[in-house]
């Protein structure tokens, strides 16, 4: 893969133009769609009433004619039409994944789009720092069992009572004593032991006011808008970041914050939270995706899950015309725009994992 081919994060270049010449070549396997064909397609998506059968066959007919021969141009990565191909394909290898963001999209929605308290969201997202899924768990069961309350944290005078509550999820001097200074910190400030003052603010607000307190980077700072916020955020983690460099989306040396800077404004919206965890779970389970190809949770029959994502690196940015087909079809038949809603219509032979 050539490093100086890919996107330099902070990058903002132009959109690409669907004005590609056409080659003689007629093979129609070479045909590609183009990342702006996906791009005027959503432009159509939120027309509702009488108008729902036509902007279907919008859609369609938008891909169909869009479709240029031996397309060469060099695109912005992630294209649009890329990064819904990897949450399709994904969402149908890991459907247990998206149906779980779509119970939090419910619960968002009936709870008139408040979530899980603040201060829950950001301790929590603190403990699961540098550890596994499992000893996150076990730790935030132990702290919420002997402080019931976050008043209880910020007043304990024995810190060493707070770092056995999380000594499962290591580093545990380090995590209570910043979680505890949070606390009262902005007890000191205003009163008492919470965060749930930045519920109302901005995106930039919020980001400005969490990062001045120590253990909350832009990780957790991003985690804490996309899921207890619902913010349209894409959290980098190492699992992303190292796949992401594996498709091509961002070079080899780019760090984690860099990538987040670049990959944030580059994911289409409505496919944010879905991508970032089908990323995250396909980290931990796929050979081929894993670090050093020791993924955390192989099959436990033994097997490697077929990997759909190996191919998208040498499509640089266009995603042959079949796929992007299915998916206008899938996003005209469903009014939603989650990935649950298309997860069985692309890429329909991809096994499921166990």
């Amino acid at each position: 893969m050539d490093a100086n081919a890919l996107p330099t994060p902070r990058r903002r270049s132009k959109r690409v133009q669907s004005t590609s010449k056409q080659s003689t070549n007629d093979d129609s396997s070479d045909n590609i769609v183009t990342p702006d064909i996906v791009q005027s397609n959503k432009r159509h998506k939120h027309m509702k009433g009488s108008t729902t059968k036509d902007t279907t066959s919008i859609k369609v007919e938008v891909v169909k004619s869009a479709i240029v021969k031996n397309a060469k141009m060099k695109v912005k990565r992630p294209s649009p039409a890329e990064s819904y191909y990897v949450t399709a394909a994904l969402s149908k290898l890991h459907p247990e994944i998206v149906d779980r963001n779509d119970e939090r999209r419910k619960k968002a929605h009936q709870s008139c789009g408040s979530q899980d308290t603040i201060t829950d969201s950001i301790m929590h997202t603190m403990l699961s720092q540098n550890t596994t899924d499992a000893n996150k768990d076990r730790a935030w069961a132990s702290l919420k069992r002997k402080f019931p309350t976050w008043d209880q944290v910020e007043s304990c005078e024995n810190l060493d009572e707070i770092e056995s509550a999380i000594k499962v999820a290591g580093l545990a001097k380090t995590r209570a004593q910043r979680m505890q200074n949070i606390l009262r910190q902005v007890k000191q400030e205003r009163g008492e032991a919470s965060l749930e003052y930045i519920r109302d603010f901005d995106d930039d607000k919020v980001k400005k006011e969490l990062s001045r307190f120590k253990g909350l980077g832009p990780k957790t700072i991003s985690c804490v808008l996309l899921f207890s916020l619902g913010r349209n955020e894409f959290p980098v983690d190492t699992h992303v970041l190292r796949i992401t460099q594996k498709m091509g989306w961002i070079s080899s040396g780019t760090n984690r914050e860099q990538a987040y800077e670049y990959l944030n404004d580059n994911i289409p919206n409505e496919i944010k939270m879905d991508l970032h965890c089908l990323l995250v779970r396909h980290g931990k389970v796929c050979h081929k995706c894993a670090a050093n190809g020791r993924p955390q949770f192989p099959p436990e029959d033994g097997s490697q899950l077929d990997c759909p994502l190996l191919k998208v690196s040498s499509w640089k940015g266009s995603v042959p015309g079949a796929f992007v087909v299915h998916l206008a079809k899938a996003y005209g038949d469903n009014t939603s725009s989650s990935a649950v809603a298309i997860k069985s219509e692309i890429v329909p032979d991809l096994p499921k994992s166990k």
